[in-house]
């Protein structure tokens, strides 16, 4: 089985982007062999009200509730922040908070982001932090020239011990190596995608070696990104068979607390 914690739906401002609806991604992640996707709105990222692309998110993937785990985009500096976080997770089922302070304009050290971090622990739900979307290189003019800060995400997650994080599309080796004092102390897990892993260098290696199998799960970007990278990357991992059941889906399925999936492809 095939789990991708890292794939969106919706309409990419700054250049034209294929398959972009939940149709469209479902029969992507068919023809890669991906089993189930945690997925979030492009449109909540860029709306004024992020709610409302979490409300288009789910009524696009209501016709498959078994593939998708959906995430909600939550902007802690915009009014009714705290509704919006009971509504995604209370009424309408969403199963991660998914944060992008580079493109809301808050720090997540700020004390509302901190406040719904802590909020996401209480109710067992875990926090996405995408480094990035694109990479800087093809950005548009209009487009933010920040990423995630790791500055930011070590004092975030010192300060929200209980938390538990998944770190991806970025440098999450170097990531890794900041939070390693930070992360054998805490009640929170914190886990890595390799979007933005060099497979063919000792990069690879190196993550797995500093955080431990357990704790690296596949993540594509689709449909900013092509999958096929990361299929790739898994066929050269040398991971042996319990450590590349556990990347590709024993670690999510642990997560979100999955007895059982789609057998797959």
């Amino acid at each position: 089985m095939l789990i991708d914690i890292n794939t969106y739906v919706g309409h990419w401002p700054f250049r034209k982007v294929g398959n972009g609806t939940a149709d469209e991604l479902i029969k992507v992640m068919d023809d890669s062999g991906i089993d189930m996707a945690a997925v979030s709105s492009i449109n909540a990222i860029f709306y004024k009200d992020s709610q409302q692309g979490n409300d288009e998110l789910i009524g696009q993937i209501d016709r498959y509730k078994e593939r998708f785990i959906p995430f909600a985009i939550i902007n802690p500096s915009y009014t009714g922040w705290k509704k919006d976080f009971e509504d995604c997770i209370g009424k309408m089922g969403m199963k991660g908070l998914e944060l992008y302070p580079y493109y809301h304009q808050y720090r997540l050290t700020d004390s509302n982001a901190v406040e719904l971090v802590r909020m996401a622990a209480e109710r067992s739900i875990a926090v996405h932090l995408p480094c990035s979307v694109v990479n800087i290189r093809q950005r548009h003019w209009l487009d933010t020239t920040e990423n995630l800060s790791v500055q930011e995400v070590e004092e975030v997650v010192r300060l929200c011990p209980d938390t538990d994080f998944i770190i991806t599309n970025g440098p999450v080796l170097r990531m890794a190596g900041c939070l390693e004092k930070a992360a054998g102390s805490r009640k929170g897990r914190i886990y890595y995608d390799f979007a933005r892993v060099d497979i063919f260098s000792t990069d690879f290696t190196a993550l797995i070696e500093s955080v431990g199998a357990d704790r690296v799960v596949f993540g594509s970007v689709a449909p900013m990104q092509y999958i096929a990278p990361q299929l790739v990357k898994l066929h050269y991992s040398g991971l042996n068979d319990i450590e590349q059941e556990k990347v590709m889906s024993g670690n999510l399925k642990q997560l979100f607390g999955l007895c059982c999936g789609r057998s797959s492809h």
